[in-house]
């Protein structure tokens, strides 16, 4: 585990929770700042699909290459980490977002991503559309590793560039109605985040090469870089389509920010105090039930207002905002605690 980019994952999942409180825009009084900043929370999920294509590698690429795992002990261990709780969260989603069984159970078999329609991909708990495209960049893992520790670099950056060209491309192409499907959900195009993933732990491992050269203040400057550029690009979103946003936009600042909280990889006992901070304990648990928030949090605001007001308790604003996040992180860590971390063992167990 690198406990910096396990506390980042909750940081972008709240960034997600703050996107889908919708309700705030028919309040004058936050409508501005959720259109202006939380709405734009959505720029988690590249996080989250880049982070996976990193960690992955991590966990994996040496293990496949001296073919020291088989694919039916990657794909269980997947599927023991995801599934269990995906699986109650449609089931919760049911009473109050039930549509038809023929989506039901495309959602079940996590397939709603693959249609190019609201009423699919975002039926049931929304959000799960992710966890449709993250199935679809496991399948291809093994193979897209096995491309990555066989080419050189040079391929890798030109791979790269080709991602950036193609979506430039389909940006320029697309009529503004297909571009929040085929830029932002697709996993056909979302697999490129995944890949750049893939090959920023190749930097990584570049940089471990030259580690020497750095100390620990160079590595606090370019932290505190990482996170200004983030900070930066956010300030100008607004000056570029939405469609880049969706796609190719904060690609740059998530990959600083990853490859600064992962330096641990390459920066022995040079610990810098920001890494220290994200190292807390705390914050490394809150990382670690971020899946369960992750999936938890769109029921929770579902349900909280379809019931508020229930017994002549009405909440609004931001009261009821932190109402929700509070109801969530209690939920996660229970879902966490008692269904992710058993069934995870108990299926790996099972059929190991």
């Amino acid at each position: 585990m690198i406990k910096p980019l396990t506390s980042l994952r909750f940081f972008f999942a709240f960034c997600v929770f703050l996107s889908h409180l919708a309700y705030l825009k028919t309040d004058k009084r936050y409508e501005e700042i959720f259109n202006n900043i939380f709405s734009e929370g959505f720029l988690g999920v590249s996080f989250f699909f880049i982070l996976s294509g990193f960690i992955l590698s991590l966990n994996y690429r040496e293990k496949f290459k001296n073919k020291s795992i088989t694919l039916k002990k990657f794909y269980l261990a997947r599927f023991a980490r995801i599934y269990p709780l995906y699986f109650l969260t449609i089931l919760a989603a049911i009473p109050g977002l039930y549509s038809t069984f023929e989506i039901l159970l495309y959602n079940i078999l996590l397939v709603q991503s693959y249609f190019p329609d609201q009423k699919y991909f975002f039926s049931y708990n929304a959000p799960s559309w992710s966890i449709s495209d993250e199935i679809f960049f496991y399948a291809l893992f093994p193979i897209l590793i096995s491309i990555s520790y066989r080419f050189k670099m040079i391929f890798k950056i030109l791979l790269a560039i080709s991602f950036v060209s193609l979506v430039i491309i389909l940006n320029n192409l697309l009529p503004e109605q297909k571009t929040h499907y085929w830029l932002y959900i697709s996993p056909f195009t979302r697999i490129f985040d995944f890949i750049l993933g893939i090959l920023l732990f190749d930097v990584s491992l570049y940089l471990k090469k030259i580690s020497l050269n750095f100390n620990r203040s160079a590595y606090t400057f370019l932290e505190i870089g990482a996170l200004g550029i983030l900070v930066l690009f956010f300030t100008f979103k607004n000056y570029f389509p939405i469609s880049y946003r969706y796609s190719i936009y904060y690609w740059l600042p998530m990959c600083l920010i990853i490859l600064m909280a992962g330096n641990s990889l390459f920066l022995e006992k040079k610990e810098t105090f920001i890494s220290k901070f994200l190292s807390g304990k705390w914050l490394v648990y809150l990382g670690e039930i971020s899946f369960g928030f992750y999936l938890i949090h769109y029921l929770v605001i579902t349900y909280t207002l379809k019931y508020n007001g229930f017994k002549g308790i009405h909440l609004e604003g931001m009261t009821l905002a932190t109402v929700m996040f509070i109801i969530t992180l209690i939920t996660s860590i229970f879902a966490f605690e008692t269904i992710e971390k058993p069934f995870n063992k108990k299926i790996k167990n099972l059929f190991s």
